[in-house]
């Protein structure tokens, strides 16, 4: 598959962050109360307020099936969290949100067909189909669709997780002559499979792997999940897991935050230590831009 860049459009946010451990005296706590029935609580610095108010208005202004609210109260006595330091470790709380909507090249959607070997005539090139009988039309290499993302995971103290990443694909849109439907999934991060955690192979701490599992789809035509095949497999499925990276490199974005993950590829992984509940998260890192503006 080529690669391509994929830029949101207009607002969004992106942030990757733990609770303070330690002395928050003068910080901000703030509770986020969710629409898919999740609250989450959190001691957080200045940096990381302004990321959570703009991934909350990216969700808004992109809907994705997800939006969220925000308190804050100043903190103005000492709060101990648990002096913790690994990123991953419960007592930390690590969390992902972020809300927004990507510019995603068409030919991510449709990748062109590999060359055949030998060349048997009669056989159809393996276009990507979009509904029964629609086979991929041709379009410009600077034809673009619409995304929109809305990421809420966060890590309990007893190390089990909850959230939900969904995408839609909104309607009205094509390729080409090619049209391409509304699409929408929902997942969560389930166990066993499902887990998300900080890449401690970063010293900032801003890189961060998810595997979620499919909940629900809908819309007009199914979602791609990366695949690039033509076959029922090129599509999430309710059970399918989702595999996605993401790196906070600070506010505003302005082009270097940084995801991957449907309809793109991505092999990202975490693994969750049964004991000691830290999470072992890895994978390439991702290709792709958020942008600002």
């Amino acid at each position: 598959m080529k690669r391509a860049v994929l830029a949101v459009a207009i607002a969004v946010g992106l942030v990757i962050g733990v609770a303070l451990p330690t002395s928050a005296l003068g910080l901000t706590q703030v509770t986020l109360n969710c629409d898919d029935g999740t609250t989450s609580t959190m001691v957080v610095d200045t940096d990381t307020v302004t990321g959570l108010t703009l991934s909350i208005q990216g969700m808004i202004d992109y809907p994705a099936g997800l939006t969220c609210t925000m308190v804050q109260v100043p903190v103005t006595t000492v709060v101990h969290l648990g002096g913790i330091a690994m990123a991953a470790s419960p007592g930390q709380n690590p969390f992902i949100v972020g809300g927004g909507r990507w510019i995603v090249p068409c030919d991510v959607i449709f990748p062109p067909p590999p060359p055949c070997n030998p060349c048997t005539g009669g056989i159809e090139s393996p276009a990507f189909a979009r509904a029964p009988g629609a086979y991929m039309a041709p379009f410009a290499s600077t034809d673009t669709i619409f995304v929109n993302i809305a990421v809420n995971f966060h890590q309990r103290d007893d190390g089990s997780f909850f959230g939900t990443l969904n995408e839609t694909i909104p309607a009205n849109q094509s390729c080409g002559t090619t049209v391409v439907g509304e699409s929408h999934f929902t997942s969560k991060p389930d166990p066993p499979l499902g887990c998300f955690g900080v890449d401690l192979t970063d010293p900032n701490r801003r890189t961060a792997h998810t595997v979620s599992n499919v909940t629900q789809i809908s819309g007009q035509q199914p979602f791609p999940n990366g695949s690039g095949l033509t076959t029922p497999a090129g599509f999430l499925n309710v059970g399918d897991l989702v595999h996605f990276s993401f790196i906070d490199n600070g506010n505003p974005s302005q082009g270097i935050d940084m995801l991957q993950g449907p309809p793109a590829p991505n092999a990202s992984t975490c693994v969750q230590d049964p004991d000691t509940k830290v999470v072992t998260a890895t994978g390439p890192a991702p290709l792709f831009s958020l942008t600002n503006g």
